[in-house]
């Protein structure tokens, strides 16, 4: 089976080397299947395990250059090649797009997820009063536009908001557009990073290098949904 095409998601949280820091367990949820890779490296090879759902366990194997791994995902059995995979890594998560070829009409399927580190023995960590914890976890909001006529076009902003029980906070953004015949992937800017507390439905952060905490949305939450309201407009928010 050829390589398959991939477009690589980027998200350029950090320009600091960070190979020793990739091995470990990493967990995310996958068209509603939890999901999870198992890396190992030794020097810039990696090797491991991905696992989907109960019963997939494929092997992977592939390189990290401190900031971009890039893997083969195969049968153990018959080391056939059955998806790509680039992923970049930062502060303990794998933004990763994972790029297959469906066996039923051989169109490239093409998969996002954020696989975030999992501790292996994970210290209980202290309820602080001033942080909601329902807030704390990875949220995604996506806005689609399309264009209709004869030159179609898709264009999609996504954004990811990134709430931790550490306190701190980050968002980026990322543009992915397309036609009929073409294709557009920017890669993801970090649009701010700090601090965050709540209070009573606000959410306040406090900017790296500021002093105080801003009032950045009011929000609350309409089940899966996080809801947010700030001077920019509404946002609705889905776990990932």
């Amino acid at each position: 089976m050829p390589n398959l095409p991939i477009i690589c998601l980027l998200v350029l949280l950090s320009g600091t080397s960070l190979a020793a820091e990739l091995d470990g367990h990493y967990q995310t949820t996958l068209d509603n299947q939890p999901t999870e890779l198992i890396l190992r490296s030794q020097g810039t090879q990696v090797e491991g395990e991905y696992v989907e759902g109960r019963q997939l366990r494929l092997k992977l194997s592939g390189s990290f250059d401190g900031q971009l791994l890039q893997a083969q995902i195969s049968d153990p059995a018959s080391g056939q090649v059955l998806a790509n995979m680039n992923a970049s890594y930062a502060n303990d998560m794998l933004n990763a797009s994972l790029a297959a070829r469906d066996p039923n009409n051989g169109a490239t399927l093409l998969r996002e997820a954020l696989f975030q580190r999992v501790a292996a023995a994970p210290a209980t960590t202290p309820v602080n009063p001033a942080q909601d914890p329902a807030l704390i976890g990875t949220w995604v909001h996506e806005q689609i536009s399309n264009s209709s006529g004869v030159e179609f076009a898709s264009l999609n902003l996504v954004t990811t908001l990134r709430i931790r029980a550490d306190g701190s906070i980050g968002q980026w953004r990322r543009t992915v557009a397309g036609g009929s015949d073409w294709s557009y992937d920017r890669p993801g800017e970090l649009q701010y990073s700090g601090s965050w507390r709540s209070d009573n439905g606000l959410l306040l952060v406090q900017l790296e290098g500021a002093l105080d905490y801003q009032p950045a949305a009011r929000y609350h939450f309409s089940e899966p949904y996080l809801v947010t309201e700030s001077n920019t407009g509404k946002m609705i928010w889905q776990r990932r």
